[in-house]
């Protein structure tokens, strides 16, 4: 009786041992199949999301860096910073004023055609223009194509404003004007002042508007007495000296042929 109770006992036993043994071996098989069918999905899920960041942080520097530039000179000074599709990426002003304007601007991401007829329209800049100002618009980039198509652009956009005068130039010029403290414009005109005033520093013409630093150009280059000796003979209407009448026409019409010269001379 001892043994067929003891045999029975060892069955089940064998059978438990059994059940334990299969359901091990089921557990394996199970989480190997499993781990076979899940590790390579994840992984490459893994691995596309890791490329598609890449490719969106280095999207992201495409957009981002500025491949050229276009510096506004009036009163205030402004740089635009343009990028490989045309759109403004950064807007810098290089005086109060320029501050100013950019703080109040919206036209970042905007193509540089549009954000020019912006700045063009802007109250401030409209009542400069209104007045006998300047507006000095400088595009600046190494590529020598896409700076002649810029040029043509900014030309077609400031064409119905008079007294505008547009340049083309290098970012070494423009890194020079970035240490002087200029705005790449004005930087320029301060380069001719400097020709016949070797001792004018920056700091002399950082806050003058471009017509305090073409009336300077004029009167140190005698092209201002050489207007008002020309127009001694003519009546004065509105009881201003004649001196001071005479100099005044000659900017308004002297100056524009002269920016048309050294525009051809640039392109």
């Amino acid at each position: 009786m001892s043994n067929r109770i003891r045999e029975a006992f060892d069955d089940v036993r064998a059978e438990k041992e059994l059940k334990e043994h299969t359901k091990e071996y089921l557990r394996r098989k199970v989480y190997r199949r499993n781990r076979t069918l899940w590790t390579v999905p994840v992984r490459a899920a893994a691995a596309a999301a890791f490329l598609f960041l890449i490719a969106l942080g280095g999207g992201s520097w495409l957009y981002l860096a500025p491949t050229a530039y276009i510096s506004i000179d009036i009163n205030p000074s402004l740089e635009l910073g343009v990028n490989r599709f045309d759109r403004i990426v950064s807007v810098e002003g290089f005086n109060d004023d320029g501050v100013r304007l950019a703080e109040r601007l919206d036209i970042k991401y905007m193509d540089y055609d549009d954000a020019l007829e912006e700045i063009l329209s802007d109250q401030s800049v409209e009542d400069y223009l209104a007045g006998d100002a300047l507006l000095s618009v400088t595009v600046v980039c190494d590529n020598e194509a896409k700076n002649s198509e810029m040029l043509e652009h900014v030309e077609n956009c400031t064409s119905s404003h008079s007294s505008v005068s547009c340049h083309s130039g290098s970012t070494g010029e423009m890194h020079d004007a970035h240490e002087a403290g200029l705005s790449f414009g004005k930087y320029r005109a301060y380069l001719e002042l400097r020709g016949l005033e070797p001792d004018i520093t920056p700091d002399d013409i950082r806050d003058l508007s471009m017509r305090e630093i073409q009336d300077l150009i004029d009167s140190l280059s005698g092209e201002g007495r050489e207007s008002s000796d020309e127009n001694t003979d003519v009546p004065d209407s509105t009881g201003v000296s004649d001196d001071t009448g005479g100099e005044d026409g000659h900017h308004s019409e002297e100056h524009e042929g002269g920016q048309e010269n050294r525009h051809r001379h640039n392109r």
